[in-house]
């Protein structure tokens, strides 16, 4: 308990300091009470009556310092002087100066103490902060905060707002020079993790197919897939696997640290009505084999020397091939990457064949 009361009284104590301070001196009997007294820069000094008539007049004081010469009567029962410098001020009651009744008071420079303290936890995840708060004594002039005993430019408030790694300082001075450095507070940011989607962007997928869609694989991480904004419960592994149209996100946790990330979307639209045929004289167009590690082969049973278009789309809906086909059969796809791609084709600008295509 009487440690409690004691630090209770310190925090009083260290409180108090950081405001001015008013010395009174009392006037009576041909005498100042007290005669001799020290105080800080800023500090006042109140004489107040409390018989007779008297005066409080300078006599030898510090250069630069304002003179003074007030009565102190029942009728002026106070007067009160701020000293603007440091040194000596030495005073008196003109009427009874022969009489002795004289006094002094010494104004010096008090030394600057400062404390600082955080607002809040000092380790977040990045995007985040913590405020530096400062407790100072004396009458501060100007801060310097620092960081790993560098001056951070600008940073000149009694706060601080600190938002990446670093051991935090703070330097202060007082209205008459005085320095003092403080405490030490270490921040700690921590880094968020990656969190990408494969296949990113766009995917096309025909009705009653599936995709997967793979976040980047960490054994440090944990996973929670959304659709359209929304947590779609139980999906928590690294990848998940969808029928349907939706902007996908994955956030990413890194478990050590609880920081976490939330991936770009990934569009997944159905967009692959199947294929059509020509016109019912002629048998259908086929592309074969499919899947395929190698080419893809399209053959034209009955072409009739007709002039058709085919497309080549990626699964993110860019064309990657086209050629206009009077012959009979071509192949194609031998330089294509592993994935999903559409082929699509026209005759006199009509969609007469769709069909997803799967390269190994």
């Amino acid at each position: 308990m009487k440690r409690i009361l004691s630090a209770i009284a310190i925090c009083i104590l260290f409180t108090m300091k950081a405001y001015s301070f008013t010395q009174i001196v009392t006037v009576q009997n041909h005498v100042f009470t007290p005669a001799t007294f020290t105080i800080n820069l800023g500090d006042t000094i109140k004489w107040t009556w409390l018989d007779g008539s008297h005066t409080t007049t300078s006599l030898t004081i510090p250069a630069g310092a304002a003179t003074w010469d007030h009565s102190i009567n029942s009728s002026s029962t106070s007067f009160t002087y701020v000293p603007g410098k440091l040194g000596v001020y030495n005073y008196k009651c003109t009427p009874h100066f022969s009489m002795g009744m004289k006094g002094n008071f010494t104004v010096v420079c008090a030394q600057a103490t400062v404390q600082i303290s955080a607002g809040s936890a000092t380790t977040f995840c990045k995007g985040g902060s913590v405020l530096l708060n400062s407790n100072v004594t004396s009458k501060i002039s100007s801060y310097q905060w620092k960081k790993n005993g560098t001056n951070i430019a600008n940073a000149n408030a009694s706060t601080f707002k600190a938002t990446v790694t670093g051991s935090y300082t703070l330097t202060v001075t007082n209205n008459c020079g005085n320095t003092a450095n403080s405490n030490a507070i270490t921040v700690t940011v921590n880094a968020l993790p990656s969190a990408t989607i494969t296949p990113a962007d766009s995917v096309l997928i025909c009705k009653g197919d599936s995709v997967k869609l793979q976040a980047n694989k960490n054994a440090a991480f944990t996973y929670q897939w959304q659709k359209n904004g929304v947590n779609i419960q139980g999906a928590t592994a690294n990848s998940y696997t969808t029928k349907t149209n939706g902007n996908y996100k994955v956030i990413v946790t890194r478990t050590s640290t609880g920081c976490s990330k939330t991936s770009q979307p990934t569009k997944v639209k159905i967009q692959c009505p199947g294929f059509a045929q020509i016109d019912a004289s002629e048998s259908l167009i086929k592309v074969f084999p499919n899947p395929s590690t190698n080419n893809f082969h399209v053959s034209f049973p009955h072409l009739n020397n007709q002039q058709y278009v085919v497309t080549i789309y990626d699964n993110k809906g860019n064309a990657v091939g086209n050629k206009k086909v009077v012959s009979g059969n071509f192949s194609f796809g031998d330089d294509f990457k592993s994935g999903i791609y559409l082929i699509q084709i026209t005759n006199n600008n009509e969609i007469v064949f769709e069909q997803k295509l799967i390269k190994e």
